[in-house]
């Protein structure tokens, strides 16, 4: 932690970013700590390589988040959240080097540590509590701003605090947040219940496609690139569609098999037991993730 402090107090310009195609907590992560920093009076600019998903654009901040990186940007440290390898912070952050540090904060534990400094915590609910954590070192106050985008990350990473990463710790965390003036319905709305009728449709073949194994403890499904087409949808809208397959009772393991635009499939995973290590299955195939997302 002290050097993470000490390298933000020596710097001036930022740069916050996170995982290409980011959840609520990538997203609401980079927004929380940008707000931290521009209240220290540093320079902030925000930036994701596939931009801001349409069910997020209502955190604070969201709109000022940047698609592009040019040869005149320049940065004292970039601040990477919730992503565990520099690959998946996008082809335009590959190319660009202007910056002196990057910091890295997660809470993957399959994190590479590919920064100049490192702070990881495998434990935290979401990347956002590692993100609070730091912000409250520095001596940030905590506005609604910054508590709505802190929330957010709980919320998706918890599962509406139905996870087994859901402590008494990430309870009251929480509710420091909406203490300070979150509506919790508001965001709630936003992440779920705001779905564009073609994302509905989309989902009504991924669950005719639903397979279940004989004994009925692994459970998979499909998207196909001609489904994208043929609803005008985008993967950005199947974010939780994984959570279908493992709602069904009994299964332990649940699938979703996504084609890209190249012919590969990638593939997200669900555990439901402590028996079945889900970050190993995709660190074997150069992913990562937690012990059951």
């Amino acid at each position: 932690m002290n050097d993470v402090i000490q390298a933000i107090q020596n710097a001036k310009t930022f740069l916050t970013i996170s995982h290409v195609h980011p959840d609520g907590d990538a997203m609401a992560s980079q927004l929380a700590v940008g707000l931290g920093l521009e209240q220290l009076g540093k320079k902030v600019t925000y930036f994701n390589d596939t931009g801001v998903p349409e069910i997020l654009k209502f955190l604070p901040k969201a709109n000022d988040v940047r698609t592009e990186l040019t040869s005149k940007d320049q940065f004292d440290v970039v601040i990477s959240c919730d992503c565990g390898s520099l690959v998946r912070l996008g082809d335009k952050f590959s190319k660009f080097k202007n910056y002196k540090t990057l910091i890295n904060l997660d809470h993957h534990a399959t994190n590479d540590r590919y920064g100049t400094i490192n702070y990881v915590l495998p434990e935290a609910a979401s990347s956002g509590e590692v993100v609070w954590k730091v912000l409250s070192a520095l001596g940030c106050q905590l506005t609604r701003e910054i508590a709505t985008n802190i929330y957010c990350t709980l919320v998706t990473d918890t599962g509406s605090f139905r996870y087994s990463n859901t402590s008494a710790h990430t309870l009251d965390l929480a509710s420091q947040m909406v203490k300070t003036g979150v509506d919790p319905s508001e965001v709630s709305q936003n992440l779920f219940e705001s779905q564009p009728f073609e994302a509905i449709r989309l989902l009504g073949r991924v669950l005719d496609r639903l397979q279940l194994s004989k004994d009925r403890r692994y459970s998979w499904s499909q998207i196909f690139q001609k489904d994208l087409q043929e609803t005008h949808t985008t993967f950005e809208m199947t974010e939780e569609f994984i959570n279908y397959p493992r709602s069904v009772i009994g299964v332990e393991v649940a699938a979703l098999f996504k084609e890209l635009k190249d012919g590969k499939i990638k593939v997200s995973l669900r555990s439901k037991t402590d028996r079945v290590d889900v970050s190993k299955i995709c660190m074997k195939f150069k992913g990562g993730g937690h012990k059951r997302a």
